[in-house]
């Protein structure tokens, strides 16, 4: 076992992955778009610059911007309810709490989003630190974000396991030294991702067991 734990939260604490794609799709219905499966790809876990050029392709626009500032304010009135939590978070969270294993959070969302979404959603006490992305320079699938984590935790990368939904979260994990473990949301890993990832769960309560042994 592992003496650190470091999770993104989109798609793998909360189900709010979901919540983005129809919000995406909501937008580009109001202008009369229908998105394509394959948008879900191209955005899940992209860097800014990466979301953008998904924006001007799928939305036939040049102001990328725009609309993705609207999505980004929706979703921050949506995250104001108590949001669907991922089957068994709560469970691993006490299990590695039990078993005094540090815990981070390491996401792409900026941190004031990160922090409002763990405190009034019950997570917050469960996690030594959290590092978001607008503490870093790089995004994924760069590892800084996941070696800042390690750093915090004053671990090193090869002693935290990563949990992580998206490619480019599971290809920073590994680039990181990580253990890369891919708790499956929106997108079923292809064969790249499954030759990065250590391991590969359909949810926290399966890696809770396999990881614990029970």
């Amino acid at each position: 076992m592992k003496q650190g734990a470091i999770f993104d939260m989109d798609g793998v604490l909360f189900d709010t992955e979901r919540m983005y794609q129809e919000t995406w799709r909501e937008v580009a219905s109001e202008m009369g778009i229908t998105l394509p499966p394959e948008f879900t790809y191209y955005v899940s876990g992209a860097s800014k610059d990466g979301v953008y050029e998904a924006v001007r392709r799928f939305y036939h626009t040049d102001d990328p911007l725009r609309i993705t500032t609207e999505v980004y304010e929706r979703m921050h009135v949506k995250q104001q309810k108590p949001l669907p939590i991922k089957p068994g978070v709560t469970e691993i969270l006490q299990y590695f709490k039990e078993q005094k294993i540090k815990t981070a959070v390491a996401s792409s969302t900026f941190h004031e989003q990160v922090k409002d979404n763990l405190e009034h959603n019950g997570l917050a006490s469960y996690f030594d630190t959290v590092i978001c992305g607008d503490e870093v320079t790089k995004a994924k699938p760069d590892p800084e974000i996941f070696l800042k984590a390690a750093e915090k935790l004053s671990l090193s990368p090869q002693d935290c396991y990563v949990f992580e939904d998206s490619f480019n979260g599971i290809r920073a994990a590994h680039a990181a030294g990580c253990v890369a473990v891919m708790v499956i949301d929106l997108m079923e890993p292809d064969e790249e991702i499954r030759s990065l990832a250590d391991y590969i769960f359909s949810d926290l309560s399966e890696a809770r067991n396999i990881l614990s042994g029970s």
